[in-house]
């Protein structure tokens, strides 16, 4: 039965998040040296996340850590985001990290403005798989799984990243993704935020907390806010 903090789904404008598999929330705070940790409420901490990704030079100060779902719990916010230049290779270093810790780790972004997706998936340490789709060129690994599905039946059996920008494929691909989102591949290999609900077994409650040095992050002035 629903209660005044059942959970509740995860929605943004630009929703970052990085997944991690059996880590508990004290492990992730340590790991990921968060400060000035604070319970808020599921419905609280959905709006926190659209507020901060929409703030400015502000948006890479503030997190919120889920209690465990189907055993990955999720750090959400602008912080985890792959595309912004300022963070992709420290995401990519982090959830290495994590994989090596806690075996799997993975990062998303997801924009509902269709404006970017993109992926990384980690394993012991290593990077299975990176997509950026604003940044082709920063491509890691070998599509698979729901990627490579959907790759093939849009007629395309390389990767999306050797593809000619000019090319009538890859520019149809673009248009839509393919259908290839980040909540699509998420749902495949972890879980899709969005999907979380009042029938979502989450035991423990939601957390805020400000991540380190977010003062000498600075902005992405090419995102809307």
């Amino acid at each position: 039965m629903e209660t005044s903090d059942s959970p509740l789904a995860i929605r943004a404008c630009w929703l970052s998040w990085i997944a991690v598999h059996g880590a508990n929330q004290a492990d992730l705070v340590a790991q990921l040296g968060l400060r000035n940790v604070r319970e808020t409420t599921w419905a609280d901490g959905v709006d926190l996340i659209d507020e901060v990704a929409h703030s400015g030079k502000e948006r890479f100060s503030t997190v919120v850590i889920t209690p465990a779902i189907e055993g990955w719990t999720l750090i959400v916010g602008a912080w985890c985001g792959l595309p912004y230049p300022t963070r992709t290779d420290l995401v990519t270093d982090l959830c290495q990290q994590l994989s090596s810790e806690f075996g799997r780790a993975q990062a998303y972004f997801h924009s509902e403005q269709n404006d970017g997706e993109a992926w990384l998936i980690a394993e012991g340490g290593t990077v299975i798989r990176r997509w950026i789709a604003e940044y082709p060129e920063l491509a890691l690994g070998e599509p698979f799984g729901v990627e490579r599905r959907l790759l093939d039946a849009f007629g395309i059996p390389g990767k999306p990243e050797d593809l000619d920008p000019e090319d009538d494929q890859a520019s149809s691909w673009r248009a839509t993704w393919g259908d290839c989102d980040a909540p699509t591949v998420a749902a495949e290999s972890s879980l899709d935020p969005r999907q979380i609900g009042p029938g979502t077994s989450a035991s423990g409650i939601v957390l805020v907390a400000d991540t380190v040095c977010a003062h000498r992050l600075p902005g992405m002035a090419r995102r809307p806010t």
